[in-house]
């Protein structure tokens, strides 16, 4: 009798004991991306879960839930079970803009998650539609100036490293102009596109097409050198505007409490696909820089962008209930 109880104990505390490195996983993992398909973060997140899944052994499956400039599907990522089996793809917005954005947020971005790996950076781009009559940014800035409350631009969501971009110009050069947030940047681009936007920040390479074909007009790269792709549009320190540098960033996170053996799998598999040469080519057709680094170093990112960002936000005014 004694020995059956032992039995029946040993098998409760091996069912309820959290998941090993060694059997980690047995089932498909399910990596939420916070914002709708077609977005830059959507696209990261399908790159790594194409090649995580192979190394796990098992499915990851990409989980849009956009909405919230990122918050929606962040929160949710928050409140689930820490076993490893519910991944994030976060952004610059998700832990560093938010946080200070938001009036209400449910969620803490350092402790209600656990860092993984950083996965990537890539700067954004000022481009105009080409109704507007500015061919370079003082130009865009006079046109503000001398057009108040009548130009607006248009991000993929508030909270997001875009949106603060223009936020950030408009407190800069004291422009009264109006934010277009959309659920997603794939429809921001539709709105510029249409005309019912005169401007944004983004990503270049969903852009790029159309700034070839002229249906959008480049003026600026936010990131610190120019883009190898757009050659001739100079950077925002070289049109005109020095300490400017706004490039999105992405990060694996779980949730907090996942067991530290987890995490140091899903780590290892994530920096490896990063640094094998087909990954890395394949990021940079996209322009992503590939960025490796420990959970702690991107913890160290997190806290350093959390107080850069909230002075931003402080000095734009900008607040989002």
């Amino acid at each position: 009798m004694i020995g059956r109880f032992v039995l029946v104990v040993l098998a409760v505390v091996a069912w309820s004991a959290p998941p090993s490195a060694q059997t980690y996983p047995t089932r498909p993992v399910r990596l939420v991306v916070p914002f709708p398909a077609g977005s830059t973060t959507d696209l990261v997140g399908r790159i790594l879960a194409a090649k995580l899944g192979p190394a796990l052994g098992e499915q990851v499956l990409v989980d849009n839930r956009g909405g919230g400039g990122g918050t929606i599907g962040t929160e949710q990522v928050a409140r689930s079970a820490p076993d490893g089996y519910t991944l994030l793809m976060g952004t610059i917005g998700t832990h560093s803009i938010n946080p200070a954005l938001y009036r209400k947020i449910s969620y803490d971005a350092i402790k209600d998650f656990a860092p993984i790996a950083q996965f990537g950076t890539a700067p954004n781009v000022l481009v105009v539609n080409p109704a507007v009559p500015a061919r370079t940014l003082k130009e865009l800035i006079e046109y503000a100036r001398t057009h108040p409350g009548e130009v607006n631009y248009g991000s993929s969501g508030n909270g997001t490293s875009n949106h603060l971009a223009g936020t950030l110009l408009a407190a800069r050069e004291k422009l009264d102009m109006v934010h277009v947030p959309y659920r997603g940047g794939a429809q921001a681009i539709e709105g510029l596109l249409r005309g019912d936007l005169k401007f944004m920040f983004y990503h270049y390479l969903p852009l790029l097409p159309y700034v070839e074909d002229g249906k959008l007009r480049a003026l600026a790269i936010t990131g610190a050198e120019r883009a190898t792709a757009l050659p001739d549009v100079p950077t925002m320190a070289q049109a005109g505007l020095d300490d400017f540098v706004v490039s999105a960033w992405f990060g694996v996170y779980a949730p907090a409490g996942t067991p530290a053996p987890i995490v140091a799998r899903l780590h290892k598999e994530i920096t490896g696909i990063i640094r094998s040469p087909e990954m890395r080519q394949s990021l940079l057709k996209q322009g992503i820089d590939p960025v490796t680094g420990t959970p702690e170093e991107l913890t160290a990112l997190m806290r350093s962008e959390l107080a850069r960002w909230a002075r931003v936000v402080e000095i734009a005014g900008a607040k989002v209930d």
